[in-house]
């Protein structure tokens, strides 16, 4: 998800409290930031401060409601509880409206809640000659079986479900690892077998590493 909020130290307070429920969270401290980042990811749901630098909540989700393609569902944590600004949020495309201070469980209940109501993930992935069916637990390059362990396929679900799109550092830790003190040594041999297992040798490389910025599973043009 995406929280969206200038209050830092509150910011990060959620955003800790998230990722102890599993919950993996970007963050942007201004609306201006936040449009940037909804370029280029997708979010499962967007939690919205209103009163922000730049460009306000408000705004911003005037600008999302206006946009094309699916909107994620938006929660506005806010200190303005009039029923004034919780009608012109509903109006706006709010799915939900939360005011300051709020309980972290509270908050966490309702984000898993709207997480639930979004499209599941897709089943199924396909890039090049790689075939993946994410229900089945299966994978093919070619005619060949891909043998994965459990770690390569969170891994690879996510690779997948954010590609062509770079996936950094922490998102990788945070899915493959949530409880987990990790080093550069595992996620560096996790990728490495992923690799071995996906482009095989005579294959088009389809995982990059792209140093200092992340992993991105996609086909480069010849």
């Amino acid at each position: 998800m995406l929280v969206i909020e200038d209050e830092r130290d509150l910011a990060e307070l959620i955003i800790d409290y998230l990722e102890t429920e599993g919950i993996e969270c970007d963050y942007a401290f201004d609306g201006v930031m936040a449009e940037s980042l909804l370029l280029q990811n997708r979010y499962d749901v967007i939690l919205l401060d209103v009163t922000m630098p730049k460009l306000d909540g408000f705004s911003l989700a005037e600008r999302l409601l206006s946009g094309t393609g699916a909107q994620p569902p938006i929660i506005f944590v806010t200190a303005r509880d009039t029923l004034e600004d919780k009608l012109t949020g509903f109006r706006l495309g709010a799915d939900d409206y939360l005011t300051k201070p709020f309980e972290l469980e509270e908050l966490a209940a309702r984000i898993k809640v709207l997480a639930s109501r979004v499209a599941p993930q897709q089943t199924r992935f396909k890039l090049d000659t790689l075939d993946v069916d994410f229900s089945a637990r299966a994978a093919r390059r070619g005619e060949r079986e891909l043998s994965l362990s459990p770690s390569q396929w969170l891994l690879l679900e996510l690779l997948a479900d954010r590609s062509p799109n770079l996936v950094n550092k922490q998102s990788i830790e945070a899915k493959v690892w949530p409880h987990q003190e990790v080093n550069k040594d595992m996620l560096k041999m996790l990728v490495s077998r992923l690799r071995a297992s996906v482009d095989a040798s005579g294959d088009r490389p389809l995982i990059h590493t792209i140093r200092g910025a992340g992993i991105a599973l996609r086909k480069l043009e010849e």
